[in-house]
């Protein structure tokens, strides 16, 4: 498992990764390998990530489409119906824990309840800035550096308003995330990317390199022991990497993230 989840949301996206996209890999001749690509572990890892997003994606929203129809059913007949209307494959739709999770997730996102006010206020008083940029958070202040609360994994996707998925965020980068929940979600095949001294690098860009550094903390790459995607953020928040690039270069994706992964 890759880190160990808080939300319904992540338990769902995590059992499609060990039932389905953990398992896939990109095919090369046996003389040859994709060391050219910069780090081939890192792009197997993108193969497999991007595989479970969209399995995941296409499931649980067909289920918040049909919630007022099939969410009364029994988790094993839900599945049943998904699968009916081929959103799901019949190897999911007969894994009674995948029903269950997915069943649960819809609700979530369908149900969107808001963390309570004595609970956001508590989150917001935890931090004094926020756990991507970290800039000093106010209440009043200008909208990019107001506080706010962020779902480190998306309520849309499942992520229960509980403590364990809250921390305090800026207005503006709360937003430009919007529903990122792994690096793989993010720039990969169009980054082009060239350091500027004068101004940071695109905000996709960087949070999809801060999702990086959050799964691979979360995942127990430096410690050696899995924690949840919270754990992780307030271990090394601000999460914005500093890219400390001096030279001209143009640099792909995985360039970047190599760096990042060094950095530490």
């Amino acid at each position: 498992m890759l880190w160990r989840p808080a939300t319904y949301g992540e338990q769902a996206f995590l059992h499609i990764y060990e039932s389905i996209g953990r398992h896939l890999s990109v095919q090369h001749p046996s003389d040859s390998s994709l060391d050219f690509l910069v780090n081939e572990r890192s792009f197997q890892e993108f193969a497999r990530l991007h595989a479970t997003i969209e399995v995941f994606i296409r499931c649980m929203r067909a289920a918040v489409f049909l919630q007022n129809e099939i969410g009364h059913l029994p988790a094993p007949e839900h599945g049943r119906q998904l699968a009916k209307r081929d959103y799901v494959s019949l190897r999911l739709a007969s894994d009674r824990r995948f029903c269950e999770l997915i069943k649960r997730t819809a609700r979530i996102s369908f149900e969107a309840r808001a963390a309570s006010s004595p609970l956001a206020k508590e989150i917001k008083e935890a931090t004094a800035g926020c756990y991507l940029c970290g800039i000093a958070l106010t209440k009043a202040g200008p909208p990019h550096s107001r506080s706010t609360v962020e779902h480190l994994w998306p309520l849309s996707l499942g992520g229960e308003s509980i403590e364990e998925n809250l921390i305090a965020a800026c207005q503006d980068c709360n937003t430009k995330r919007e529903n990122s929940i792994t690096w793989a979600w993010g720039p990969v095949q169009s980054t082009d990317y060239r350091h500027d001294p004068t101004k940071n690098a695109n905000v996709q860009l960087r949070i999809s390199l801060a999702m990086a550094k959050l799964m691979l903390e979360a995942s127990g790459e430096s410690t050696g022991r899995r924690s949840t995607l919270k754990e992780a953020a307030l271990r090394i928040s601000p999460l914005f990497p500093n890219l400390i690039i001096k030279d001209g270069r143009h640099r792909v994706y995985f360039e970047l993230f190599d760096e990042m992964r060094k950095a530490g």
